[in-house]
């Protein structure tokens, strides 16, 4: 599905709200003008407004009556920083009313898919998401796509139901309101291409079909039909990016089920389910586990597709039988009585003697899809790895070897692009965060471990490899065909390259403002930042910006090094489990930075673990202000376990959570409505400006042999920062404003002083 969005706009997230008719709101209306007596004044109240995002106070702001250099230095600035933020609101507001009434009038004329399309785009740009919700229009046609996910998924179109309950639950993540519904669909979905591939085949093919019945003609990756793409920011074509539309030919063989259970044996999932009990981060109990098996295999029960490798599975009153012997042990999980190791061994036992007796999957198969049900009543981090993962899983591990520079999750079945690591074939390709992998190498990868998707991607440096992508809610795939190479890329960049390849790291000249953008934690990040640093205080850095935006984080050790650079003393972080003993780091008392210079950190919805661990650090001691979006919340330390007599298996456990100086955890919870690191300032963005923001960055990160005609490419530093005609980076703006007014005070107070 597409966002409908026309791409030409740029947007510039401001506070808004959501009207009762979804149009976004600037409180710009009727101002109160707000008095200043003195310069020093008038710079401390401009700053606490631009904290508080409060622009209409801002624009109605009056400057104090004496004229002085700073006075005009400051109104020019507050008056720059108005126009862009009130001229984009603007924008915002227009963009979401054109969404609102293209999804009322779709919905006037029975169009469910289009309005849902219209509707998740406006959602997108709104700020009050709540308030969005609460309108009737988006209730009704709610309603309308849950009941048609239903339909999908019973007629057994669960590709369609899988996407349409994606959605859902994008939007009621908090809530939960659709992850049930959307993680049986998953599960449903996996356990076909697992087992039935040629059933999953004919699925996708279907699927395919009835796409391309609505969309017509094939498009192109930009989104055009009958065109190629348009060169990138360097003047060259993007040769990466192919024109698509989803063609399933039949392939001349299929994946064989047997090569996935090969090697398991029922040991290996009672030791993974008895070290979870005694070791998991919260204390767990075998009947929570239990339930998440049963549920497992009652999908099996109730999948007949699966009948193409289980023959038994077609026969009704067999599967009846057998659903009969699962619900009663699924009561006697759900009866209140404390099941012991014993309990759960016994109860195992007449689960599979009710299976021979019955629909006769092999055992192996029903120890695999016990264990990950049990396991995926923990979390997502969590995992069994059986005998045929192992290998692979411990190149990952270990091992140094070809890939495409990319950091990737489990996402729905799928591979969702954490982040690509700058300056590697993924990354000049133009992939993005939030791209969802689909395919490799023309093959569907739903279902696939991560472990196994991560195999198929990686290879011998120099060989290539094709990926399939989608973007959004794109009904369309885009494909890229990438060459392999070993990935040595930099994680420490300034704001603009200079003509030698090398970084401009200070942003704002006349103030003498810094900014390093920090791309992952690894173990030359600390220094390289620490080499970043020297040179801005070789020229004399009065601020500093340090964006960790997109990080997805990396090593412990190196965010608790890049900590010291800046803390004097105090907690960094310790962690607490279950039966894991606590641990804490503390700052070393030897700061590179000096404590005098102020410190702004930009985070966003993908800025993860050794991200939130220093930007938390930083924020808990004062050190620096945090501005942007809500993190992710990924704070887990894991565990990895052998299994199995012979040590053929494997598993991942959580066994701790990070917590930061204040107590707070960093892991995300089922239902929490905190997580992770809290800006003090939030400035959110569109997804249009996330998209501008990643391309600016990824023109910036490419080394070109000739100069650059683009804007973005070949700009050099200001002596002092402007705001351009086409703007998106209002976090940037709004970081480099409250710096500038920082700087003015601490002279203020140091003139003061003497």
């Amino acid at each position: 599905m597409s966002h409908v969005v026309d791409r030409r706009i740029k947007f510039i997230a401001i506070v808004i709200t959501v009207s009762a008719v979804g149009a976004g709101l600037v409180t710009m209306l009727a101002p109160r003008p707000v008095h200043a007596a003195t310069a020093d004044a008038y710079a401390a109240a401009v700053h606490k407004l631009i904290e508080r995002q409060n622009i209409s106070a801002l624009a109605g702001m009056e400057s104090p009556a004496d004229p002085t250099a700073q006075n005009q230095r400051i109104a020019r600035w507050v008056k720059q920083y108005v126009q862009v933020m009130t001229a984009q609101a603007k924008l915002t507001r227009t963009e979401i009313g054109k969404q609102v009434a293209s999804a009322k009038k779709a919905l006037a004329s029975h169009k469910q898919m289009l309005a849902f399309e219209h509707m998740l785009a406006a959602y997108a740009m709104s700020q009050d998401k709540t308030a969005f919700k609460q309108q009737p229009w988006v209730k009704q046609l709610t309603h309308l796509m849950s009941a048609r996910a239903a339909r999908y998924d019973k007629a057994g179109r669960l590709l369609e139901s899988l996407e349409i309950y994606n959605e859902l639950n994008s939007v009621y993540k908090i809530s939960r309101r659709f992850h049930a519904q959307l993680h049986r669909v998953i599960r449903r979905t996996t356990l076909v291409a697992k087992y039935a591939p040629k059933a999953f085949f004919a699925m996708q093919k279907a699927t395919s079909a009835q796409l391309l019945k609505k969309i017509g003609k094939p498009k192109t990756a930009t989104g055009k039909k009958g065109r190629s793409a348009k060169p990138g920011a360097s003047g060259k074509s993007a040769p990466a990016v192919a024109p698509v539309s989803p063609t399933f030919r039949t392939p001349h063989s299929f994946h064989k089920w047997q090569n996935s259970v090969v090697g398991i044996h029922q040991d290996m999932m009672l030791q993974a389910i008895e070290l979870a009990r005694h070791e998991y981060v919260v204390p767990v109990t075998y009947n929570h586990m239990i339930t998440g098996g049963l549920r497992m295999l009652l999908l099996l029960d109730d999948t007949p597709t699966l009948a193409e490798s289980f023959p038994k599975l077609g026969d009704p009153g067999r599967r009846r039988a057998f659903r009969a012997e699962l619900n009663k042990e699924m009561a006697l999980a759900k009866s209140g009585k404390v099941l012991d190791a014993d309990n759960m061994i016994h109860l195992w036992e007449r689960v599979m003697s009710a299976d021979t007796q019955s629909v006769q999957i092999p055992a192996t198969v029903l120890t695999r899809e016990f264990g990950d049900g049990c396991y995926q009543r923990l979390d997502k981090f969590s995992e069994i790895f059986w005998p045929s993962e192992v290998q692979e899983f411990d190149k990952l591990i270990n091992g140094v070897f070809g890939g495409v520079g990319i950091q990737i999750e489990p996402h729905h079945g799928y591979l969702r692009v954490v982040s690509p690591l700058s300056g590697t074939p993924a990354y000049k390709a133009g992939i993005l965060p939030g791209d969802i992998i689909e395919t490799v190498n023309g093959k569907s990868i739903f279902g696939v471990s991560l472990n196994k998707a991560i195999q198929e991607i990686m290879g011998k440096p120099g060989t290539h490899v094709t990926l399939g992508i989608r973007r959004g809610s794109a009904r369309t795939l885009l494909v890229f065909h990438l060459k392999r190479a070993s990935i040595r890329v930099h994680s420490i960049k300034g704001y603009l390259r200079g003509k030698s390849g090398g970084w401009h790291y200070m942003i704002d000249r006349n103030s003498r403002i810094g900014y390093i953008r920090m791309t992952q934690f690894q173990r030359d990040t600390a220094g390289e930042i620490a080499d970043a640093l020297t040179h801005l205080m070789r020229h004399r850095m009065k601020g500093l910006i340090i964006d960790l935006r997109f990080n997805p984080g990396g090593l412990l050790e190196t965010a608790i090094n890049i900590c010291n650079m800046f803390l004097r003393n105090g907690t960094i972080l310790s962690t607490k489990g279950n039966a894991n003993p606590r641990q804490s780091w503390s700052a070393t008392g030897n700061p590179l930075v000096p404590l005098n210079i102020p410190v702004i950190i930009l985070v966003n919805q993908d800025s993860a673990s050794a991200s939130e661990i220093f930007s938390g650090a930083m924020k808990d001691h004062h050190r620096a202000m945090i501005l942007g979006h809500r993190s992710y919340g990924k704070g887990c330390v894991q565990n990895i376990f052998e299994l199995g007599r012979n040590s053929t298996a494997q598993m991942k456990l959580t066994m701790a959570y990070y917590y930061l100086p204040d107590g707070e955890c960093i892991q995300r919870q089922p239902y929490a409505r905190t997580w992770g690191v809290e800006p003090e300032v939030t400035v959110p963005f569109s997804p249009q400006q996330l998209d501008e923001l990643q391309l600016l960055q990824m023109n910036n990160d490419i080394l070109l042999k000739k100069p650059a005609k683009s804007r973005q490419a070949a700009a050099k530093p200001a002596k002092g920062w402007k705001f351009p005609e086409e703007k998106f980076d209002t976090q940037l703006d709004t970081a480099i404003m409250l710096l500038r007014l920082q700087i003015l005070e601490s002279h203020s107070l140091a003139r003061a002083n003497n």
